[in-house]
């Protein structure tokens, strides 16, 4: 009786391995499954990056008012950066080698789905000319262009040394409101290396400011040009505004006073 009961044991242990074993099977099964999922998604993703890397720039469109930019100049600086493709391009690669451009102020650079590359370009809005064949933007930036604006532009001149733009356009928009009221166009302001502020109006009349207060030297000058010189001011070829209590005038001695004939 004893070796039945043994064995009976034995055939109950073993009775659960079955249903067991086909869950261990289920778990490996799964992980393989999960892993051949895995393997086919990214598979997927890396044809579908290839087909995308492989999609051409069809279109490049420049959008702006480009009236010193040359569009055939902004095509040849954007074409080497076509090559890989619409979803490989580096947008700000082309925005930087497009503002190395002189006139281009700014680039706006955008992809257009599904092949077009749009430029905006944002030229360069010169507030005055500066020293020898450089313009000065509103933020005082100085810029050479290879070629400069037309000499009936009406720009102002304005020149210093190196580091000065900035101080040089904040005095000549201060100078020239304290002008405007008296309808005085001021055409050009110099600081030398010393400091020195020199302006010449519309007309040709130089003045010199000196190197200290020159808006407080200007406000003087404007005091005595109201009173004494406005009448005959087109005869006026420098007024020296260094003297603590006064001015000297130079006259041109070729134009004669006004109502003398």
């Amino acid at each position: 009786m004893s070796g039945k009961q043994n064995r009976l044991k034995t055939r109950k242990s073993a009775a659960p391995k079955g249903p067991q074993a086909q869950r261990e099977w289920g778990r490996i099964l799964n992980r393989l499954v999960l892993i051949a999922v895995v393997i086919a998604f990214v598979y997927g993703v890396e044809q579908l990056g290839r087909q995308l890397d492989a999609i051409p720039v069809d279109r490049v469109v420049f959008a702006g008012d480009l009236q010193h930019v040359s569009r055939n100049v902004l095509v040849d600086r954007v074409t080497g950066h076509l090559a890989v493709g619409y979803v490989g391009l580096d947008l700000e690669a082309i925005q930087s080698e497009l503002e190395q451009e002189p006139w281009v102020y700014r680039a706006i650079v955008e992809r257009v789905w599904p092949r077009e590359l749009k430029i905006t370009i944002v030229e360069e809005a010169p507030i005055a000319a500066w020293g020898s064949g450089g313009l000065l933007n509103h933020r005082g930036k100085i810029f050479l262009p290879a070629k400069g604006v037309a000499d009936d532009a009406g720009l102002p001149l304005l020149s210093g040394p190196d580091g000065s733009a900035i101080e040089i356009m904040r005095q000549y928009r201060l100078m020239s409101q304290l002008l405007g009221d008296e309808e005085l166009i001021l055409q050009r302001l110099e600081m030398n290396d010393r400091g020195a502020w020199t302006a010449t109006l519309n007309g040709g009349a130089v003045l010199v400011l000196g190197r200290y207060e020159p808006l407080e030297k200007l406000r003087r000058f404007m005091w005595v040009y109201r009173h004494q010189l406005a009448a005959d001011f087109d005869r006026v070829k420098r007024v020296d505004t260094r003297y603590i209590n006064g001015l000297a005038v130079a006259w041109d001695e070729t134009k004669g006073a006004k109502g003398n004939g």
